[in-house]
């Protein structure tokens, strides 16, 4: 889609101006737990006057109204979609340390900055404030490699749905196997900056309109860069990976391939 390539040029332009943006911290993988942050997408149309020019303009000043606020997102990031979608041109993620920061930071929002934010910048980007999908996060591999922002992030979402006679046991016993498997990648050939994570709403999918009904499980998978993502996605597709035909008896999996750019650094 058009309209795309400038969100993606302008976005990974902001990646390049920050310093060090989002280094990822080494860390071992664990087993996805209590939530960690919570993340909320919104989807997102271009306007008439979109170019990458009205969307750095844009990103600046959303940013300097965030820096500003007593509720403030810790973070946040925009995902172009590898195919075209017909629900949204981008998705604009926010990143919260709690649900009653979230609702601070909106409050805040609505009643101070949203009105003339809107006036100044619908013609550029319009963000639908019915579209909103909040997830708690849970860690389940973590990298062991820093990010270079200064480039595209490559982004699968996978939404999962258990098989018949399938439970979340078999789920979570097919996760177990995953980390496993990273784990054993990484010892063979080196650190590397697999990032996966589990996802819960905290909103009803099945009466919420444009969420997916009917899934068991949602995660976010990222890798350092597009090389990293086709050597680890052959090598889980490789024959013979117990992994992967254990998650595939467990679950059966849409996945949704996007480009992640940084916003704003999570702090």
């Amino acid at each position: 889609m058009k309209i795309l390539l400038p969100l993606a040029v302008v976005l990974a332009t902001l990646a390049g101006c920050a310093k060090e943006e989002g280094s990822v911290q080494v860390v071992e993988e664990q087993a996805a737990n209590s939530p960690e942050m919570l993340v909320e997408y919104m989807w997102c149309k271009a306007g008439p006057d979109y170019s990458v020019e009205t969307f750095a303009a844009l990103a600046a000043d959303w940013n300097e109204l965030n820096d500003t606020s007593m509720h403030k997102a810790v973070g946040a990031f925009g995902l172009v979609p590898k195919a075209e979608s017909p629900n949204f041109d981008s998705i604009w993620a926010n990143v919260w340390t709690s649900q009653e920061a979230r609702d601070a930071g909106w409050k805040d929002w609505l009643a101070n900055d949203a009105a003339d934010f809107g006036a100044k910048h619908d013609a550029t980007l319009v963000c639908n404030p019915e579209r909103v999908f909040l997830f708690a996060v849970s860690s389940v591999v973590n990298p062991d490699v820093e990010y270079d922002w200064t480039g595209t992030i490559p982004a699968m979402y996978s939404f999962c749905k258990l098989n018949e006679g399938k439970t979340q046991a078999d789920a979570a016993a097919a996760t177990g196997m995953f980390i496993d498997w990273v784990a054993a990648g990484r010892a063979a050939t080196g650190p590397n900056g697999l990032m996966v994570n589990s996802l819960t709403p905290l909103f009803d999918p099945e009466t919420t309109e444009g969420a997916a009904a009917g899934i068991d499980g949602y995660r976010s998978v990222f890798w350092a860069n597009a090389v990293e993502r086709e050597a680890g996605m052959a090598a889980w597709l490789a024959e013979g990976n117990i992994a992967r035909e254990a998650g595939e008896a467990a679950m059966s999996c849409d996945d949704y391939d996007f480009d992640l750019y940084p916003i704003k650094e999570i702090s």
